[in-house]
């Protein structure tokens, strides 16, 4: 992966909402917004709006299951190594499965 291509990354996932949204999403595998809403005390149109950007620079993924769309973790192997390494290091209180 290219260096431009990194710090895009890190610059997506920079902002505290997005990174909750990845850490739980990571945590937890398919969530979908009423299950986030609660956990991130921000308004529907601002998480839905977080959770596009996640999805167009392909950090997530979502599956429409009926109605409920949901929404998991790509499958980028630096995504998740960043994860984990925020995860070791930060103090992180995001809900849910919290270990």
């Amino acid at each position: 992966m290219e260096l431009e291509n990194v710090a895009e990354l890190l610059k997506i996932i920079g902002h505290p909402i997005r990174l909750k949204i990845l850490q739980l999403l990571k945590r937890n595998g398919e969530l979908c917004v009423c299950e986030l809403l609660p956990l991130l005390e921000v308004s529907q149109p601002n998480l839905s709006q977080h959770l596009s950007i996640l999805r167009l620079s392909g950090l997530v993924e979502n599956n429409k299951v009926g109605n409920t769309i949901r929404y998991r973790l790509s499958n980028n192997e630096l995504l998740r190594e960043i994860l984990e390494i925020i995860e070791k290091h930060a103090n992180l209180e995001v809900g849910l499965n919290d270990k």
